[in-house]
């Protein structure tokens, strides 16, 4: 009877099942397509297991001709951004701006995703933001009427690091499952978010890495005898300290993104990168900054341990948290919300470094169970893909944004409450 019942649950929780009470239409082949290119089925859960049809809308899958993680493929910024600006010409969800210049000429694209009365209404919900961030102007009667009326905004950073290079297809495809889903819970975040996504943040390392890959890597599986991984640099001046320039500004990438949070207000500033199995949604070790306020520290603890809890549900191993990141020097690009009382994350997925499927080892520190990873994954050898990369990227993001959009009125009040903490300090305390 207790098996039954299991395999009952089990079978409640699988992907057919859930496909065939959602309200999207698959697009044809893509569950299939997405199938093959994950190597277990354990890596894939059913928000990210099918590309969504749409009538009026261009998916990924049929702008590129082949779906987003697909082995032996990557995207440059050309593409990338041509996509993007496909997407805002066909959906009224979605608008795309240019916040910056990259050294090498490229354009820096930010896409806007909201429902239709978001989009309509952005200027104000850019106004409503910048508002409550400043309570020297806006007293607390003023605050609660705009956070009864406005909207949490949520940024995604995607390729900063050049060389992990899965962020960029996941966004794309997240950017259009946002834009065209009938989903309940896409439905609620489109109607209590602004999301906003650069889908390539250094353009010109991107565009490095990816001929480097198509001359060098493409085709190479055994790890043990991989050429170079990516290029002596990215950009025209930086390799990987392109993340430790939140405080001096001296890049196009961290300049765009500081444009960007002042114009914006960010709620959130989520930072993508790879680097663990499978993945770590960052909290740092400690110490963490008594100048941060602690509300922010509570809330990347609740948005970590819902996205830990959300995949592991799903069945999807090696999700953690804490063990990575830090809380104090606030220097990485999410700082720049870590520092202006928004909240600074970062995810590390499990990337290969090339869009090909690679056979791994892992060591028992990295497949032990601990109270900050209660599902690790299987010691010993693994074989990992693209499509099993952007798998974690896009559920967990998902979750996130979910949790967000659940709690928006309580993410704007804390917004404002951190920001008036703030400015009573610089009254109150010595020195200012």
């Amino acid at each position: 009877m207790r098996i039954r019942f299991l395999a009952i649950i089990l079978f409640l929780l699988s992907p057919a099942f859930l496909l065939a009470q959602s309200p999207d239409t698959p697009e044809p082949n893509s569950t299939d397509e997405i199938s093959k290119a994950t190597t277990e089925t354990r890596f894939l859960s059913p928000w990210a297991s099918y590309v969504p049809a749409s009538s009026t809308v261009p998916s990924p899958r049929a702008f590129f001709g082949r779906i987003m993680g697909a082995p032996g493929e990557l995207v440059d910024s050309a593409k990338a951004y041509a996509y993007c600006r496909t997407l805002a010409a066909a959906s009224p969800r979605v608008r795309v701006f240019t916040i910056g210049k990259s050294e090498e000429g490229r354009d820096i694209l930010l896409v806007a995703i909201a429902d239709e009365k978001g989009i309509a209404s952005l200027d104000q919900l850019k106004a409503a933001t910048a508002a409550l961030a400043d309570p020297r102007k806006t007293d607390s009667a003023a605050a609660e009427k705009l956070i009864a009326t406005s909207r949490p905004i949520y940024y995604f950073n995607a390729a900063l690091h050049s060389d992990e290079t899965g962020s960029t297809e996941s966004v794309l495809e997240l950017a259009y499952r946002l834009a065209v889903s009938d989903q309940p819970m896409v439905r609620r975040i489109r109607e209590n978010l602004v999301v906003l996504i650069n889908p390539v943040s250094s353009p010109d390392g991107r565009d490095n890495q990816v001929q480097w890959f198509y001359r060098y890597l493409k085709g190479k599986t055994d790890r043990a005898s991989l050429p170079r991984q990516a290029p002596p640099y990215w950009g025209k001046y930086v390799f990987v300290d392109l993340n430790r320039d939140a405080h001096q500004l001296t890049q196009e990438t961290t300049k765009a993104v500081a444009r960007m949070f002042f114009d914006w207000h960010p709620t959130v500033i989520h930072d993508l990168h790879e680097g663990e199995p499978f993945l770590m949604s960052w909290n740092g070790t400690g110490p963490y900054n008594p100048h941060v306020d602690p509300i922010t520290f509570t809330e990347f603890l609740a948005l970590s341990f819902h996205e830990v809890q959300t995949l592991t549900g799903q069945g999807m191993p090696g999700v953690s948290t804490w063990n990575f990141g830090e809380g104090f020097a606030e220097l990485f690009l999410d700082s720049v919300a870590m520092n202006h009382n928004s909240i600074g994350r970062g995810y590390e997925t499990f990337g290969n470094g090339t869009a090909e499927t690679l056979t791994w080892l892992l060591s028992g520190e990295e497949t032990s169970r601990e109270w900050y990873r209660p599902l690790p994954p299987t010691a010993g050898k693994v074989t990992w893909s693209a499509r099993d990369n952007l798998n974690y990227n896009e559920t967990a993001a998902l979750a996130a944004l979910d949790y967000t959009a659940t709690n928006s009125r309580a993410f704007l009040h804390n917004f404002y409450e951190k920001n008036l903490h703030s400015y009573r300090k610089g009254l109150d305390e010595s020195p200012a």
